[in-house]
């Protein structure tokens, strides 16, 4: 169940959108463009250098036709860069649209900030559709590990479903744009299409140790933003929230609901946000006020210093202690949701560092019907943590994926276990976690297990530190571990006083 979200959905915290008047010049989009970088990004830009690099791109652009326009150091005004954009069309001979796109992108590229972004109106769609966990795409989610792109769970009822695609599969190209090293925002940028649109990956499967191509075509596909259920054992929630679109509050709110309605006593909650890269700024503030009564949310600052505080009123307690499942995909509004439960004493972080993003982007609309994602603040956590390009440090680290859950499940106190693979999931007392490598592993020697799983179960971190180990030593030692095999599934049980 876990993960029914966007394989990719680039790292963002969105706020409303600010009003914009049209110009009359041919360059209007590119001329607004350049007037809300300088007057309202975040890093106070110099206008020679943003003048620089939208003619350097057009430049750039040209030497593939083999001619060759100089950027003069003096251009380094708006006037000036509009006056060389109307020459340097008519002598390349290109559309004004096409033109104007160009140097906005070599505008945008002197902020160092990739997630200050320009959207077609087509584009536009296609990304408040991602933040709805309404997409185009290929059916699979994503995770990185040691550089590579890996695919961690294929959607049913998709493209990749429907293909010979496996989790743990590497993405090496999509086309013939390396996918190898690429951020989840730059492997976004090369993956996205439009619906029915094909393309070629090129893939390569390690427990095969070969390449291979398969041909995809991108579907539109529509998920909850918010899914759970109570684990079998303990009396522990689950829910996984996969973006903070319109509607994930509102489910958020309905799952706790519905675990209420169980009439089981709720002694903790696990939430799950890893590789949940954010959203709407509102919803995350809505699913604080499910977790506490009044409180701080987080600091914001402007490129001018102001400070400004957002608060949480008249919400709720949650009642029982919380654990937030966290990894290098947890970015944005959801690190915001994590630093502010964690400063007031709600919620404890398991997993890995998260990914650091601490600004706040406004989307932005152009007079052409197109829009602009701008960095305008950066935030902090209650007690001013800072997280931008630093990420938060969870309170316990756990690098595997299933054992992240386990050492939850430990710091809520749960004392029964059941874990098995089932369909490729690695279930954990009851419900079925996406893992790219499988629970059990049969070799010559015998029957091993992942090794952080069974050390994080154990409470035993003297467990050695590779990947897999034999599993027969631990039920010989500890009697309360038990191994059952029924219709060709492996179920390991353990209990404690």
């Amino acid at each position: 169940m876990k993960r029914l979200t966007h394989w990719l959905l680039a790292a963002f915290l969105l706020l409303t959108a600010i009003p914009v008047q049209a110009a009359s010049s041919p360059y209007s989009e590119a001329e607004e463009v350049y007037w809300y970088i300088m007057d309202s990004h975040l890093s106070k830009p110099q206008a020679g250098k943003v003048v620089q690099g939208a003619l350097e791109a057009i430049s750039k652009q040209a030497e593939q036709k083999n001619m060759k326009l100089t950027v003069s150091p003096e251009d380094d005004t708006w006037p000036e860069l509009e006056q060389r954009l109307i020459e340097w069309q008519k002598k390349g001979g290109w559309d004004t649209t096409t033109v104007g796109i160009w140097a906005i992108d070599g505008m945008l590229s002197t902020l160092d900030d990739p997630h200050s972004i320009f959207f077609t109106a087509d584009e536009l769609r296609m990304f408040q559709s991602d933040v709805e966990n309404q997409f185009v795409g290929f059916g699979f989610r994503l995770r990185i590990q040691n550089d590579a792109l890996i695919i961690r769970e294929i959607i049913p009822n998709s493209p990749a479903a429907a293909s010979v695609l496996k989790r743990g599969d590497q993405l090496l190209k999509v086309d013939q744009q390396s996918l190898v090293g690429k951020s989840f925002e730059e492997a976004y940028a090369y993956l996205k299409g439009k619906e029915e649109s094909e393309a070629t990956l090129t893939v390569y499967r390690p427990s095969e140790s070969r390449e291979f191509v398969v041909k995809l075509k991108r579907a539109l596909m529509s998920l909850p933003e918010a899914e759970g259920q109570l684990f079998t054992k303990g009396s522990v929630g689950y829910i996984s929230l996969e973006t903070f679109g319109s509607e994930g509050a509102i489910q958020f709110r309905d799952k706790l609901e519905e675990f209420k309605r169980s009439g089981k006593p709720m002694n903790g909650l696990i939430v799950d946000l890893r590789d949940n890269g954010g959203g709407y700024l509102s919803t995350a503030r809505d699913i604080a006020s499910l977790f506490m009564e009044d409180g701080l949310l987080m600091y914001t600052t402007n490129r001018n210093g102001v400070e400004v505080e957002t608060w949480v009123h008249n919400g709720r307690d949650i009642g029982a202690p919380v654990i937030i499942l966290v990894n290098s995909g947890t970015a944005s509004a959801s690190e915001l949701l994590s630093g502010a439960l964690r400063d007031h004493g709600i919620a404890k972080l398991v997993g890995t560092k998260t990914y650091g993003k601490g600004s706040a982007q406004q989307v932005i609309p152009l007079s052409e019907g197109d829009a602009l994602k701008l960095t305008l603040n950066e935030y902090f956590t209650p007690k001013h943590t800072v997280v931008n390009h630093i990420g938060l440090e969870p309170d316990m680290l756990v690098e595997d994926y299933a054992a992240q859950v386990v050492e939850a499940l430990h710091a809520l106190k749960v004392r029964a276990w059941e874990l098995s693979d089932e369909d490729g999931d690695t279930m954990i007392n009851g419900i079925p976690f996406p893992t790219v490598d499988p629970l059990f592993k049969q070799t010559e020697s015998g029957l091993q297990i992942r090794a952080q799983v069974l050390a994080h179960l154990l409470g035993d971190q003297t467990i050695s530190e590779k990947e897999y180990i034999a599993l027969t030593p631990y039920l010989e030692k500890h009697k309360a571990l038990k191994l059952t095999i029924a219709n060709g599934v492996r179920t390991l049980t353990y209990s404690t006083p």
